[in-house]
C-alpha cells in the first residue's frame, strides 16, 4: 500500500470507527450524534498526520541551523484557538442543545485549512468529502434510524394521590418514567409532578394529553 492509499485509509478508518461510537450516541438521542463524532474523528486524525507531515518537511533543521523552525506551534495555537469559536455556536435552551455539529464542522475545517497550507492536499480533500458525505448524506440516514425520544411532562393536579392514574396513562402509551419530582402548595392544596419521560418514537402530544384530562383532578398539563 503507497504512502497516498495509507493516509486515505487513516482518515476512512477513523471515520468508520467514529462513526460507530456516533450510531449508539444517535440511537439514544444525545447532543453529539453520529455525523458530529464522524467529524471530530475525520478531523483529529488529519490533525495529526498534518504535524506528523510537518516534521517531515522541516526534519532537516538541526541544533545548528541559524534558524530554528517550530512550524507545528503555529497549528497547535490554531487548533486551540478554533475550539473557543466553535464554543459560541452551541446554544443550550432548557434541554435542548443545539450547534455541535457546527462547531466539529468549524473544528474539522481548520484542520483542512491547515493541510491545504503545508501542501498536504489529497488527505484535505479526503477529509472534506468525509464530512460532505456526514452532513448531506448521514442527515437522511438518521431519519430512519430507531432511536429513544425524551420529554418532560409537567402536572398540576389537586391534592390527592393522582399518580397511579397518571403513570397509568403513561405506560399505556409505552412511555418509560425515568424520574418524578413534585411540588406541593399547602394554601392552593396543588401538587406539581415534574415527570422525565423516555418513549421509542415521537408521539403526538395531542394524544397523551387528551388521555390525561381524563384523570379526575387534572388542572394543567405542560409538555417540554
Amino acid at each position: 500500500m503507497d504512502e497516498t492509499m495509507t493516509m486515505i485509509f487513516k482518515l476512512l478508518l477513523s471515520a468508520f470507527l467514529g462513526g460507530l461510537i456516533g450510531l449508539e450516541r444517535e440511537m439514544h438521542a444525545r447532543a453529539a450524534g453520529l455525523r458530529t463524532h464522524i467529524l471530530v474523528a475525520t478531523g483529529s486524525t488529519l490533525i495529526m498526520m498534518v504535524s506528523h507531515y510537518m516534521f517531515i518537511l522541516y526534519q532537516h533543521q538541526t541544533a545548528s541551523t541559524i534558524v530554528r523552525l517550530d512550524p507545528a506551534r503555529i497549528a497547535a495555537m490554531t487548533i486551540t484557538g478554533i475550539g473557543f469559536l466553535g464554543a459560541g455556536t452551541i446554544i443550550q435552551s432548557k434541554e435542548i442543545i443545539r450547534g455541535l455539529t457546527t462547531a466539529a464542522c468549524l473544528w474539522v475545517i481548520a484542520a483542512v485549512g491547515l493541510a491545504v497550507g503545508c501542501g498536504f492536499y489529497i488527505p484535505a480533500i479526503t477529509t472534506s468529502a468525509i464530512a460532505l458525505v456526514a452532513l448531506y448524506l448521514l442527515h437522511y440516514l438518521e431519519n430512519f434510524l430507531k432511536k429513544d425520544w425524551y420529554r418532560k411532562l409537567t402536572i398540576v393536579a389537586d391534592d390527592s394521590d393522582l399518580f397511579p392514574s397518571i403513570e397509568e396513562v403513561l405506560t399505556t402509551h409505552n412511555m418509560h418514567i425515568l424520574k418524578v419530582g413534585f411540588d406541593k402548595n399547602l394554601n392552593q392544596k396543588e401538587i406539581t409532578y415534574h415527570i422525565d419521560l423516555r418513549m421509542e418514537k415521537n408521539l403526538m402530544d395531542f394524544r397523551i394529553v387528551h388521555d390525561l384530562v381524563r384523570v379526575h383532578g387534572l388542572k394543567r398539563v405542560q409538555w417540554i
